[in-house]
């Protein structure tokens, strides 16, 4: 595990570097459909702001996280980045990969972003949370081995409850801090 001068470093390793961006695209962690829903969680928002706004101020939620700000942010996984963000006028997109601080098991958000039609100054978003497979990604060749073990069962479970919808709620508490953010379905 690297460090830094203040502590543990909010970049995942190089094997996890590679990949992690592959596994978050397979996700064998959610082919089982028996066992998915053990493994994820989601919500849909209503943002008081424009889709660039949004995808803005994920950017900034996911900057402060890596910061360690605030420290239990993310569930204590400070090895959060953003894999992907991209926004247009009619619609938006952000992936973001959650490792664990030792281990490096793969969580990954998406954030799905659409205009409200009747009002420019609002956006709704689908935001899902889930684990992408058994193994770490710190392990080489993790994405095959996983696309192998698929169908043994896990769970994110922890004493705070299911650890992507608290990622989820962490997030969209952090967001409310600049922008207004309400739940419109869980």
């Amino acid at each position: 595990m690297s460090t830094t001068a203040e502590g543990p470093s909010s970049e995942p390793t190089c094997m996890s570097r590679v990949q992690g961006p592959v596994q978050a695209v397979l996700r064998p962690g959610q082919w089982c459909f028996g066992v998915r829903a053990i493994r994820q969680g989601s919500e849909q928002w209503r943002a008081s702001c424009s889709v660039d706004a949004l995808v803005q101020a994920l950017k900034t939620a996911v900057a402060d996280f890596q910061e360690g700000r605030p420290e239990s942010g993310l569930t204590n996984t400070r090895k959060v980045r953003i894999a992907k963000a991209i926004s247009n006028d009619t619609r938006g997109f952000v992936r973001i990969e959650n490792y664990t601080q030792t281990s490096e098991w793969l969580d990954v958000v998406e954030v799905h972003i659409k205009p409200v039609a009747a009002d420019a100054n609002a956006c709704t978003a689908f935001v899902k949370s889930f684990s992408s497979g058994f193994l770490p990604t710190c392990i080489p060749c993790a994405p095959l081995l996983n696309m192998a073990l698929f169908w043994i069962p896990f769970s994110d479970f922890t004493d705070k409850g299911s650890l992507n919808k608290v990622r989820i709620e962490e997030l969209r508490t952090k967001l409310s801090a600049s922008i207004t953010v309400s739940v419109e379905t869980q």
